[in-house]
């Protein structure tokens, strides 16, 4: 879930949903069912490119890569931190400093690009905290392309209790507040903040990981993305595991995860699947009126279709989604979109953050033939016996 108060952009709510079982184990799918909740209350306001051989080493490369990024973090981070090799989770932290909130001791742990404003106690959920925060900023720099640093830290609450979360919520958000104060579990971003509360280290993790991504591009993008891409980005950093060597790193795994998968199987074998053109074209806020699940779907599908254009089609498409993310945040958006659309069909785009242009101008102007080569990849990555890749974090098309 995101909010906006600024107006360059419209309002949006979204979010995943996770339970609030303190065991550190993966959200289980039906706890996704909790996203229609969330979302009703808090919006009323890719075939793979890599070979067999390549594909089983991707988990390993993509922790070598996770640590490599993690070392230039400190090698920047400043405050007598130095480039030496990351071996705790304190690595990341730059200073502390006492903090009080409603007559709550806490303390603000200050990383090279956050200010985590905290009220928990020493915990499972803190020592990891400011490491996550710092890795999953890394991978969402440089792992659909180069993408800017944020030009100042980024203010992030985790709070011990949901009273407490209630309170800062209301502080921060102000005429807002009630709506989300709805929100069940976990937190949400608004106005480049990420606002959370415990509800156990592995699924409070997981909605960071998601909601970092809109805390980001709301605090650092010059131009919005389309919806369909701003939440199948999210839904993309849903996925993470534990660096194999280091219980406490994470290694952000796109791939890694189940409830999405199944979903997009379930539909997929049911002949259910979202078209493309409807997909550009719908807002999570309107399917969640319908009766048959379809948001749940919604977030199926936008997941895929990021992966489908970073991985599907002989990655044809995985240059051109740098392109676009980097234009959105340097702020080119805008006036690729004119270049070749005019300054209406562009007003429009901009404005309401659905519909195909920006898919025709980036990716593809035949809807119907990129409708084609996306639901060939759903089909090839739902394939019976592709889900115990799945579960490992890995493409399921590494054994075809």
């Amino acid at each position: 879930m995101s909010g906006e108060a600024t107006d360059r952009r419209p309002e949006q709510h979204h979010g995943r949903v996770v339970s609030g079982a303190r065991k550190e184990t993966a959200p289980s799918r039906s706890r996704l069912v909790l996203l229609c909740l969330w979302f009703v209350v808090s919006v009323l306001m890719p075939a793979c490119s890599s070979s067999g051989s390549s594909a089983r080493s991707a988990g390993a490369t993509r922790a070598s890569e996770t640590r490599g990024s993690l070392d230039t973090v400190l090698s920047r981070r400043g405050a007598g931190g130095g480039a030496a090799r990351a071996s705790s989770p304190r690595d990341v932290i730059v200073s502390e400093e006492d903090w009080t909130y409603a007559g709550r001791s806490g303390r603000i742990i200050i990383t090279p690009h956050f200010r985590l404003h905290t009220t928990l106690g020493d915990s499972l959920l803190l020592e990891r905290f400011p490491r996550f925060v710092e890795v999953a900023l890394a991978a969402y720099r440089t792992e659909l392309g180069g993408l800017p640093e944020p030009t100042r830290r980024l203010e992030t609450y985790i709070m011990r209790t949901r009273a407490q979360w209630e309170s800062l919520t209301r502080a921060l958000t102000g005429p807002r507040a009630p709506v989300y104060l709805r929100i069940p579990r976990g937190g949400y971003a608004f106005d480049g903040k990420g606002v959370f509360f415990d509800i156990g280290p592995y699924d409070t993790l997981a909605i960071a990981g998601h909601e970092g991504w809109h805390q980001y591009t709301q605090s650092t993008f010059k131009q919005p993305l389309p919806l369909w891409l701003e939440e199948g980005i999210a839904t993309y950093f849903e996925g993470f595991r534990w660096h194999p060597s280091d219980r406490t790193l994470p290694v952000f795994l796109p791939w890694s995860n189940p409830e999405r998968f199944d979903m997009l199987r379930t539909l997929a074998a049911d002949d259910r699947l979202m078209p493309l053109d409807e997909l550009l074209v719908s807002r999570p806020q309107d399917l969640i009126r319908s009766a048959d699940g379809r948001t749940l779907g919604y977030y199926a599908q936008v997941w895929a279709l990021t992966l489908f254009l970073h991985e599907g089609a002989g990655a044809k498409y995985r240059s051109l989604l740098a392109r676009l993310l980097a234009d959105a945040a340097e702020g080119r958006l805008g006036q690729t979109l004119r270049d070749s659309l005019g300054t209406e069909a562009v007003r429009t785009a901009m404005s309401r953050r659905v519909g195909d242009a920006v898919f025709r101008v980036y990716f593809n102007s035949d809807i119907a033939a990129a409708r084609q080569e996306y639901e060939t990849f759903i089909h090839a990555v739902t394939l019976p016996g592709t889900r115990h890749n799945i579960t490992a974090g890995r493409s399921p098309l590494i054994d075809r």
